[in-house]
């Protein structure tokens, strides 16, 4: 190694003082290339991709925003109450609801004695998606034979 370093210093003393300038110059020309093409110009192209996906995001929230604020009950208007939304829903959709009570609060808890999983559960995410309401308490309990049995509180969608 020491040997490649003193032949490299030999190399550029052998050199005349116009070489040695040429020299230094092409070597700054070709790092001012590379840094150029090599680093500042894909650095500015990713802030570029970046700036526009920040802005596309953002017209999309925008958007998304206005569909929301369309869709959502007005205050003049009456929602259905919960128990009614849910009862409808749980006959389309062939859930067994065993007991059923409404509160003064408004609140509206149903219990289901034996139920598969995989049929609650989107049942009451689809519920609460589409029937304007939110469920309040959610309490299940596994039985023997892979079923669940559950109590279920739902409320009426905070405006």
């Amino acid at each position: 190694m020491i040997e490649r370093i003193d032949a490299a210093r030999q190399w550029w003393l052998s050199r005349s003082d116009r070489e040695r300038a040429l020299l230094a110059v092409m070597l700054v020309a070709v790092l001012g290339v590379v840094g150029w093409y090599g680093v500042i110009s894909p650095l500015r192209s990713a802030a570029e991709d970046s700036q526009q996906r920040v802005e596309t995001a953002a017209r999309k929230l925008a958007s998304l925003k206005a569909a929301s604020r369309e869709n959502a009950p007005q205050p003049g208007q009456s929602a259905a109450a919960p128990q009614v939304l849910v009862e409808a829903s749980a006959i389309k959709a062939g859930v067994p609801i065993a007991r059923r009570r409404q509160d003064a609060n408004g609140q509206f808890t149903i219990w289901i004695t034996a139920i598969d999983a995989r049929t609650l559960l989107p049942w009451v995410a689809a519920v609460e998606r589409e029937g304007g309401v939110t469920v309040a308490d959610f309490t299940a309990s596994r039985l023997d034979g892979g079923v669940i049995e559950a109590e279920i509180t739902f409320a009426g969608a905070a405006r």
